[in-house]
């Protein structure tokens, strides 16, 4: 299988990639965004202006929607619910709970307005991603368990069907509306595929023999993942045409978690040890991303943004536990996203985000008290 060189694919840009690292900055702001009157909250979307969705509860014990406003909680729609995305324009999409209090559902939230569009009965819908025309994605759970992908606007969700199979799951969409997602055929094989919002269309994978997971698509269109080559599972980059397979750190698998509008790309890969690293490829060479200073164990990347920092769990071997702790890569350095600010601690691995002016956003406790939180560097 032929390797990727994103030094040639991208031809002038490679100059641009060798500086878009960004330091640490030498401090940070910590933004506490408040609750409602419950006294907690959770964040899990970032806007590439800086506000975080989420939710918190009131007094009634029920958890409401929120899209930050200058640095504090600002209610969001009319009904319960939770943000999961949300795009610079404002508007927000996440789960509601059905009129009949039985199933969790879509729903897209503007102003004070919540426009619910259901699901695919089985009670149950995942939100993958929104794109600035207001393009929602993800897949939603029949009652005979089957899986659709779906993409949605304040019009409506539209089912994308599969690839002959019983699943599929779209995993994200870029602003000019191409959606990645991955599909069973009739065989119950696992397929990569794109569609336009007119059902899925296969585009392969690195080999017929096994089956294809992709992550994330950027701006370009280029989409990463992982597949199976016949012997075990590699990163990949597909870029319309071919699969490239981005190979590993000396050891037996990888993956490819996310990729940036210039191309570069976050992914896992196993060393020779057999341990786990973060990595991230770039102009052509993979970089082993390591462990924050003094850790030893494995560390994961999740996503990259555009000034090509990656954020990621790692876990150490010391830890019976393996808990999950959350990092931010930077220009050469990875460090644990709680020792960035004085009283942040426990961040969620899975709620962390970052947007292209650096920022982070996620849930931890701040002086011990579960909070949504922004983290800003300082010039």
């Amino acid at each position: 299988m032929k390797k990727f060189n994103l030094k040639k694919y991208l031809g002038g840009f490679s100059a641009l990639l060798a500086m878009s690292g960004s330091c640490f900055a030498a401090g940070w702001q910590l933004t506490d965004l408040g609750a409602f009157e419950s006294g907690t909250s959770g964040g899990y979307a970032l806007t590439v202006d800086g506000r975080v969705g989420g939710l918190s509860a009131r007094a009634d014990g029920l958890p409401y929607p929120f899209l930050s406003q200058n640095g504090q909680l600002a209610p969001i729609g009319n009904t319960t619910g939770v943000v999961l995305v949300a795009n610079k324009n404002g508007l927000a999409a996440g789960r509601i709970t059905s009129a009949d209090g039985l199933r969790i559902e879509l729903g897209i939230f503007s102003g004070n307005n919540t426009i619910p569009l259901g699901g695919f009965g089985g009670g149950y819908v995942e939100i993958n991603g929104i794109n600035e025309n207001g393009q929602v994605v993800g897949y939603g759970v029949f009652s005979n368990y089957n899986e659709h992908a779906f993409v949605a606007t304040t019009a409506g969700l539209v089912d994308l069907g599969t690839l002959g199979g019983r699943f599929s799951r779209a995993v994200g969409i870029n602003n000019a509306g191409a959606i990645v997602a991955s599909a069973t055929n009739a065989k119950g094989q696992t397929r990569c595929a794109l569609s336009y919002g007119g059902g899925l269309t296969e585009i392969g994978s690195l080999s017929t023999k096994g089956s294809c997971l992709p992550t994330a698509i950027n701006s370009s269109g280029l989409v990463v993942g992982s597949a199976y080559n016949g012997q075990e599972y590699h990163a990949f980059l597909y870029d319309g045409r071919q699969f490239y397979d981005l190979g590993t750190l000396g050891g037996n698998d990888s993956s490819a978690e996310g990729i940036n509008d210039l191309g570069q790309i976050a992914g896992t890969a196993r060393i020779a040890s057999g341990d786990y690293r973060a990595f991230l490829y770039s102009a052509g060479s993979i970089l082993n991303l390591g462990m924050p200073a003094g850790a030893a164990g494995n560390s994961y990347s999740r996503t990259i943004n555009n000034k090509g920092q990656v954020i990621g769990y790692y876990t150490l071997n010391s830890d019976p536990n393996k808990t999950r702790r959350s990092f931010l890569y930077s220009n050469g350095v990875i460090a644990d996203v709680s020792s960035l600010a004085s009283g942040l601690a426990d961040i969620e691995y899975t709620t962390l985000r970052i947007n292209d002016a650096g920022q982070l956003a996620g849930t931890g406790k701040i002086n011990g008290v579960q909070r949504a939180f922004l983290l800003t560097p300082l010039p």
